[in-house]
């Protein structure tokens, strides 16, 4: 399989406004966005196409990259530059337009002088901000056997969560006769009218079929240059597509309340094993901090990391950061506090993702009074409150 990797191209999205994370968004990235106290969201794409081998990997970056780019430097800057592999960005640079990426297709039909001087015999598309662990070599001996022009990776979902994502039809050898973005009425699985097949947004390529594809694609002036909405539909009609089903663990961190429950699913006894396997590493960039100190705190069903400061407090089922200190009396429940947070004394949060380096005063409550809370926190459908990256109310 490794043959199959030295072959491949990667390319990761990553240069999505992510409005609907914000404020976690104003001064980043979506795929730089922290996730549970030790990570980047970016990381799990990337430790997966480090881990399958994959050795050749571009990122695609727009808005608001400068977190992104440094996380890259700091913790992704693996390779020898003799070696021939390699982590870079490709920011929109005007190779072949004026203009920012805009859309997924045209993010990668904007580098295709660079995919074309690489000549790799498959390019794999991925999103920077989704959570999961797939072998990706898998996708690629499935795309070998079916003799495939391009492969999804799929997923059931519930057929009244699927009008979040496009939504595939198979025939019985899986390969794909319809797809539909985001439809308002997602139509069930040939198997099960109960679930609907849905794309992950990891897609493989052909390298001449990409090209082709994107080509007559940047030549349509309504196209929205999406993979979604243009070139797969296209494809379909013309060559040979097919799912692969994958059915581990996997989120799509696209709102507050997808992150918020993303970060609580791994609180939990029956938490995600992606973490888990030491064949399968997650990595990241850790700064360097003093051990974790704990005197006199309650603490169940929580995350804690290095440097953290817990005196006399109670946090259950939370998410502490590097370099938290939460004072004598203070409460945190149902929270993500990133790194350099400081909960002084008596304070209670209850529900709450504060940003980092945020402050909260003595006795001050979050996530009790609605009517209170809207006045300093942006507050999701779900109930989360969450302030941004240096927030304070005094």
């Amino acid at each position: 399989m490794e043959l199959l990797a030295e072959k491949t191209l990667t390319m990761v999205l990553c240069g999505g406004k992510g409005e609907r994370l914000y404020p976690l968004t104003r001064d980043r990235a979506k795929p730089s966005v922290p996730f549970l106290g030790s990570y980047r969201i970016i990381d799990f794409s990337l430790s997966n196409a480090l881990n399958s081998g994959l050795r050749r990997i571009a990122l695609l970056t727009q808005y608001k990259s400068l977190s992104l780019e440094r996380h890259i430097f700091d913790g992704w800057n693996i390779f020898h530059a003799e070696s021939g592999d390699y982590i870079i960005s490709l920011p929109a640079q005007g190779r072949v337009g004026d203009h920012w990426y805009e859309g997924t297709a045209d993010a990668v039909f904007q580098n295709i002088y660079s995919i074309q001087q690489e000549n790799p015999e498959m390019v794999l598309v991925l999103s920077g901000d989704h959570i999961y662990s797939a072998d990706y070599r898998r996708l690629q001996l499935f795309a070998g056997q079916a003799g495939a022009d391009a492969v999804i990776m799929t997923r059931t979902i519930p057929i009244e969560e699927a009008s979040r994502f496009g939504v595939i039809g198979v025939d019985a050898d899986r390969r794909i006769v319809e797809f539909m973005e985001k439809p308002k009425k997602p139509f069930p699985t040939p198997w099960d009218p109960g679930r609907s097949l849905i794309s992950m947004g990891v897609y493989l390529f052909r390298t001449p079929v990409l090209i082709k594809a994107l080509l007559k694609d940047a030549r349509q002036p309504r196209s929205s240059h999406d993979f979604g909405r243009d070139i797969i539909p296209a494809l379909i009609g013309s060559g040979r597509v097919f799912a692969y089903t994958f059915e581990d663990y996997w989120e799509d961190i696209g709102t507050i309340d997808a992150y918020w429950q993303a970060n609580m699913a791994f609180l939990s006894p029956d938490a995600p094993a992606l973490l888990r396997d030491p064949a399968w590493p997650i990595r990241s960039y850790r700064r360097q901090r003093p051990p974790t100190f704990i005197s006199g705190a309650e603490i169940s069903a929580s995350i804690v990391g290095d440097g953290a400061s817990l005196e006399d407090c109670r946090i259950v089922r939370s998410v502490i950061s590097p370099g938290v200190r939460v004072g004598p009396g203070a409460e945190v429940e149902d929270s993500i506090l990133l790194a350099d947070v400081e909960v002084r004394s008596g304070a209670r949060l209850r529900k709450v993702i504060m940003d980092k380096r945020t402050a909260i005063p003595e006795g001050f409550a979050a996530g009790f009074d609605a009517g209170q809370d809207e006045r300093y926190f942006k507050i999701s459908r779900g109930g989360v409150r969450v302030a941004p990256k240096g927030w304070s109310c005094e």
